[in-house]
């Protein structure tokens, strides 16, 4: 699978290719049983969560003066499966993903949150925090 639209999309050319087929390939490719998480998007998205976590939190404590109690409610709001469902979508994400199954699981809100933090993952890795907080 090609990623090319995709990194035209995001701006952003991986030096580690494989790192983007890692970050879209589904556990169900090779059935749960048999799936190993270093085979699926399962750490990248585990690093990605941490990143986005950062890197809002980071964004949301220059810009803001709201007390610990906002800043928290507004980290929350802009991590959520809901909002990171939504970027998946804007981005075309689901369009990458290397699945089998019910489409409705792999185009599930959650399965496009993990998404987008697998591809943020992917991209802290390859080309480090800088860029990836910029990403997010």
């Amino acid at each position: 699978m090609s990623f090319d639209k995709l990194e035209r999309k995001i701006g952003l050319t991986l030096a580690t290719r494989n790192l983007l087929t890692e970050a879209f390939t589904h556990g169900s490719v090779r059935g749960k049983t048999q799936s190993k998480d270093s085979e699926t998007y399962r750490r990248l998205e585990f690093l990605g969560d941490a990143v986005l976590r950062l890197a809002v939190s980071e964004s949301i404590f220059r810009d803001s003066d709201g007390n610990v109690e906002r800043l928290h409610e507004t980290r929350e709001k802009l991590v959520s499966n809901h909002s990171l469902a939504g970027a998946a979508k804007d981005l075309g994400l689901s369009n990458y993903l290397r699945g089998s199954g019910s489409g409705n699981v792999i185009n599930s809100r959650l399965v496009l949150a993990q998404l987008y933090e697998s591809l943020t993952g992917a991209i802290f890795v390859d080309r480090g925090y800088e860029t990836a907080s910029k990403f997010v």
